[in-house]
């Protein structure tokens, strides 16, 4: 059903308001200062022929789907017919991919001083990541995150905010970067660099991440730098960073390539969900996954082959050495692999503990005293008690036998002597668990 455009835009002289934050925040989106505020109420409109359209992306998760903004003023609407509106399409029509907005794709902003329309789609051209607009449950909500008093983001602060005599009170950009300024240069001054911290975003577009890192670490020069989840300007992974590996490294068509994925601490069907349906959901890989919660992907994992180990939270790396061993009990690692792409001792000792890989992290030069070769990674597996099978299980809360059918499932050679195309993936419940144990065994088990 679709209303009539006079039900669904409310002036403020209709509803009474009390609250004077509120009548303020309405006044920003209002054609004349206090005269009125438009919002959605049950109609979503199509776009005009002439909105404008804009490109950005989701910035939810890493797979960063493509969307397109459809942006013009309040008051103006697109027609039913593919020639009266911007999304050349008949309405209604009954394809699920087609074109097509939900009331959560649909908000109200401010721009050049009028209320205006958005909606945030998922870009239907798109040749690459969300091809043909496949987006997630998340992505589909970007519309709402935009400024509008009438929705959730009325509780969003519009100005800098310093504590005076115990009340936060709203002050100018102007004052505020004074304030910022005045104060580092004290606490520079009197303390150091070492004493001037700042907490940084780390999920956003290059432009920002660039300028504050270039405050915090070029200006400054402190240490004392962190992105929102980390207490230091470090990776998730650790571990693989010191076996040399780029954490974001696989793309899309990897993982869609993959015959197995091997998935440590995460559900890219609800963390990912563009790269689980678009791109390995069609693939029939056959999914691990090692995570206490059974999941919709786990459910899904389960259902076409896979297997679900319900690991105690902490104890990946023990899995991680077990599998290992029952591989090379069996003689099922890449030998030409390791030969090729592994960091023999002599490369070890030469490069700083990391091999020919070096890297920004090279303080720490060990010598051969950190990292190993395969002979001497291949003696420590066998040596260990937490390797072994029944160990293993009780350590980690695992069935033997399921763990005995992973490290078939990820490197058994088939009949004809091929080895499965086995991909690696860990997330926060890997990492956030037994950060450097697990990662680093993790690592080396990909390896």
């Amino acid at each position: 059903m679709r209303s009539t455009p006079s039900a669904s835009w409310v002036s403020s002289t209709d509803t009474p308001r009390t609250s004077p934050t509120r009548a303020a925040k309405e006044a920003l989106m209002s054609e004349a200062p206090h005269s009125y505020a438009v919002y959605a109420r049950d109609h979503v409109p199509l776009p005009p022929k002439d909105a404008e359209v804009l490109t950005t992306a989701c910035d939810y998760c890493t797979v960063g789907c493509g969307y397109k903004v459809y942006r013009w003023p309040v008051g103006k609407e697109g027609g039913l017919k593919a020639g009266e509106n911007a999304f050349k399409a008949d309405f209604p029509h009954d394809t699920t991919m087609g074109a097509w907005v939900a009331p959560s794709q649909h908000n109200i902003v401010r721009h050049k001083g009028k209320p205006h329309h958005v909606l945030v789609v998922a870009d239907k051209d798109a040749t690459v990541v969300n091809v043909g607009g496949n987006h997630s449950i998340r992505g589909g909500t970007l519309a709402q995150k935009c400024y509008n008093p009438e929705n959730r983001t009325s509780e969003r602060l519009l100005q800098p905010m310093i504590r005076v005599r115990g009340t936060l009170m709203p002050v100018s950009w102007e004052l505020a970067t004074d304030v910022m300024a005045d104060i580092s240069k004290y606490v520079l001054a009197k303390f150091g660099e070492h004493a001037w911290g700042i907490k940084m975003y780390s999920y956003q577009y290059f432009e920002n991440t660039y300028a504050i890192t270039k405050l915090g670490m070029t200006s400054i020069g402190t240490p004392a730098i962190a992105p929102h989840d980390k207490c230091s300007n470090t990776n998730d992974a650790t571990g693989l960073d010191d076996a040399g590996i780029d954490s974001f490294a696989a793309s899309h068509e990897d993982w869609g390539l993959c015959e197995v994925a091997f998935m440590s601490g995460v559900d890219p069907y609800e963390s990912k969900t563009t790269l689980f349906t678009q791109w390995m959901m069609p693939s029939g890989a056959k999914m691990i996954f090692v995570t206490p919660h059974k999941t919709m992907g786990v459910a899904f994992g389960e259902k076409n082959g896979g297997l679900w180990l319900p690991i105690i939270p902490g104890t990946d790396s023990v899995l991680h050495m077990a599998l290992a061993r029952i591989i090379i009990e069996n003689n099922w690692q890449d030998q030409e692999f390791i030969d090729k792409w592994i960091a023999n001792s002599w490369e070890v000792d030469s490069g700083y503990g990391r091999g020919t890989r070096n890297t920004g992290w090279q303080w720490r030069t060990t010598w051969g005293t950190w990292q190993s070769d395969w002979p001497d990674y291949k003696k420590f597996i066998l040596a260990q008690e937490e390797s072994k099978l029944d160990v293993a299980a009780k350590i980690t809360g695992l069935k033997a036998e399921d763990i005995r059918r992973c490290a078939e499932m990820i490197a058994k050679p088939k009949p004809n002597g091929q080895r499965p195309k086995t991909s690696f993936m860990l997330e926060k419940g890997n990492y956030w668990s037994n950060n450097y144990m697990n990662t680093t065994s993790f690592a080396s088990l990909g390896l």
